[in-house]
């Protein structure tokens, strides 16, 4: 997954994609608009960026601790929420978490909050939260998201940088389709995704959409092994993979088609991708 993934405006995209290269990145960031699922996803990328170990790109997708982000169990990357939906965000929640921004994070130089349906907080909630937001300890950052930047208090407003996302990203019908096809042959034999590979569309453009769709599919297996909710358009093919295959097995297509993409991206052979894609997504469902 990518920024690209996201619909968010070319200056937002740019603004956040210049944080995480330079280390600029803002340590109070309100995501505000789009539907829930994306506002999670973006919140979700942007801490394993923020943790991210390795070198160049974040997040990497290779190093420590994105696998425990994919696996949605890195220790300094906390969520919170309200208890139920539309319910008040409790103040104990902010007090509790004031005081744990204090506390060194378990891996790495960086912790990173995030707050879902901050729309939801009352005053008291948000005035918990204001001294911690003013002046955040060093490599702590805070991801808060709303439906409306006008729910919120304008005293959190005036210590946060906003970004909007424009509406639901989703893959066009084909690229979907063709990634599903993909994910649930690899979950069954050689001529299935055989099959299903030979079917991958001839311009190179398209080929990198199915591929970042396919990893969005073992992203979201990953997800579902978890025991956290998936997202409804990947379903069966990510319930499948989730049931079939282990963690570190489902990780290691995710990574496949990760490489794929770069493949793609980098100007490997056409031919030589749509052959890759088949032998190097059934070795890697082999490989016990």
């Amino acid at each position: 997954m990518s920024l690209d993934r996201f619909p968010l405006s070319n200056a937002d995209r740019r603004f956040l994609e210049q944080g995480l290269k330079t280390d600029t990145f803002r340590q109070t960031l309100l995501l505000e608009g789009g539907d829930d699922e994306t506002r999670h996803m973006l919140a979700l990328y942007l801490a394993n960026a923020l943790v991210c170990e390795g070198a160049g790109e974040r997040p990497c997708g290779r190093c420590k601790a994105c696998v425990k982000c994919a696996a949605h169990s890195h220790p300094d990357v906390r969520l919170y929420a309200p208890e139920k939906k539309n319910a008040t965000f409790r103040v104990e929640v902010c007090r509790q978490i004031r005081q744990d921004a204090f506390v060194v994070p378990n891996d790495g130089d960086s912790k990173v909050y995030i707050l879902e349906d901050s729309q939801n907080m009352n005053d008291s909630s948000e005035n918990a939260l204001l001294k911690i937001l003013e002046e955040p300890p060093k490599g702590v950052y805070f991801l808060l998201t709303c439906t409306d930047r006008s729910a919120m208090l304008p005293t959190i407003l005036s210590r946060a940088t906003v970004v909007t996302l424009l509406g639901e990203a989703i893959p066009r019908r084909e690229t979907l389709d063709a990634a599903l096809d993909i994910a649930k042959a690899a979950a069954q034999n050689e001529l299935a995704l055989l099959k299903a590979s030979a079917a991958l569309p001839k311009e190179r453009e398209q080929i990198c959409e199915v591929l970042q769709c396919l990893c969005d599919v073992f992203e979201d297996a990953l997800i579902r092994k978890s025991g956290a909710a998936g997202t409804d358009a990947f379903t069966p093919a990510a319930e499948i993979l989730a049931q079939q295959f282990t963690k570190p097995k489902i990780y290691a297509l995710y990574r496949t088609a990760l490489q794929l993409l770069r493949d793609a991206e980098h100007n490997a052979n056409v031919n030589l991708l749509q052959t890759g894609v088949c032998y190097r997504l059934r070795r890697a469902a082999e490989n016990r």
